[in-house]
């Protein structure tokens, strides 16, 4: 078996590329990979002499046409041209294989030059089916006066043809999974593979020294992740003895939202940080996203030894009642009841902890890697 995997981004440098790369690490050790195409590559396990690199594409993206959008013309999307120019050019380097497995908005180039060698097609899609996508996004923004396009029509266009013409799309989860069901993709086409975390590196262990309780946010502070029902819901429960710990940088569009709350001394501002030792010390673990694939911060939480509540649309691999609670976008009332439950039964919470760690050692990287190949098998041998 030949396989050829394509990613337009830094491979193991982060992200997306730190998700590729773990696939990318297992198909190497069966000895099924061909070749490896990235914008660049941060040596790992996989030998440099297997991996392609247009490193040129990462000096276009950071300047040329990050310049474009910032100062010229504001509806100019530089990450979807950086997505052509990478399909253009990592085209010209795919050779015969019997899988080609990309990521979408890596273009349809690449695709359809495999299939013509005669390789099975699959690309994997982290987030919601893009219509779902834009129109989650354009509705809640919508809410705070903002206009926010997700997808240009040609890019949304672009997407929709990508998706079509792929033989098999990957997907992280239900939520993703329903949108495309929803949006007219059939179920035969979609495979579902969760992400994976690695559980080295989150332990479970904590580091509680005061009888406080603490709810911890990770991720980009940002509309996209509910961040406007989180501090509103927190803020009306005014719990006793308690603390919101907010970890990750505050994006513009949520700026206003944020000063609404800098009054209150139990909501703490962390800005950019290592989430670990905010895990450590905190005893749920809340992110109420309005849109996600399967957020990796569930996944490192979970690891953390921290149950969750969290949305539906965030993809996570918790089961209500188990290893937390799943609750629909958008609710505050709902958010409220859930984070004083847990304030209210911390022998349930801690509990619930304990079987989130439980739970998620099923989702090391190395089962993310072996899911695969068992795909590719499946795939082959139909």
């Amino acid at each position: 078996m030949k396989v050829v995997y394509s990613i337009g981004v830094c491979l193991n440098g982060g992200g997306i590329g730190n998700i590729a790369y773990n696939a990318v690490e297992e198909i190497y050790r069966k000895k099924y990979l061909e070749k490896a195409i990235c914008q660049e590559y941060t040596p790992g396990k996989i030998p440099s002499k297997k991996v392609i690199e247009l490193k040129f594409l990462k000096f276009l993206s950071r300047y040329p046409l990050r310049f474009i959008e910032k100062y010229l013309f504001k509806n100019f999307k530089s990450y979807y041209h950086i997505g052509q120019i990478y399909g253009f050019f990592s085209s010209k380097k795919i050779s015969e294989c019997k899988i080609f497995h990309s990521w979408r908005g890596s273009g349809i180039r690449p695709m359809e030059k495999a299939k013509k060698l005669g390789a099975k097609t699959i690309i994997v899609n982290a987030s919601s089916h893009p219509k779902m996508q834009k129109k989650l996004l354009e509705e809640e923004y919508a809410k705070y006066g903002l206009s926010f396009k997700p997808y240009s029509k040609q890019q949304l266009k672009t997407a929709i043809v990508e998706i079509d013409k792929a033989d098999y799309i990957e997907v992280p989860s239900d939520f993703v999974e329903k949108s495309f069901i929803e949006e007219g993709v059939p179920r035969e086409k979609l495979i579902k593979i969760p992400f994976g975390v690695d559980l080295n590196k989150y332990s479970g262990k904590k580091n509680k020294k005061d009888g406080k309780f603490r709810a911890v946010f990770v991720g980009s502070v940002m509309i996209r992740k509910g961040i406007q029902y989180l501090l509103q819901a927190w803020d009306e429960l005014k719990l006793e003895n308690s603390e919101l710990i907010i970890v990750g940088n505050i994006c513009s569009d949520a700026k206003k939202i944020v000063e609404k709350y800098k009054g209150n001394k139990t909501i703490k501002f962390t800005g950019f940080d290592d989430p670990k030792k905010y895990y450590a010390i905190s005893d749920v673990f809340v992110f109420p996203s309005i849109e996600e694939g399967s957020a990796l911060v569930t996944y490192e939480a979970m690891a953390s030894g921290l149950p969750l509540i969290v949305t539906f649309n965030t993809g996570s691999v918790a089961r209500e009642g188990k290893e937390g609670f799943i609750l629909p976008i958008r609710d505050v009332v709902k958010l409220k009841e859930k984070i004083k439950f847990m304030y209210d039964n911390p022998k349930i919470c801690e509990e619930m902890g304990k079987n989130a760690r439980k739970h998620v050692e099923n989702f090391p990287w190395e089962n993310y890697g072996k899911k695969i190949l068992e795909v590719y098998g499946r795939i082959l041998n139909e």
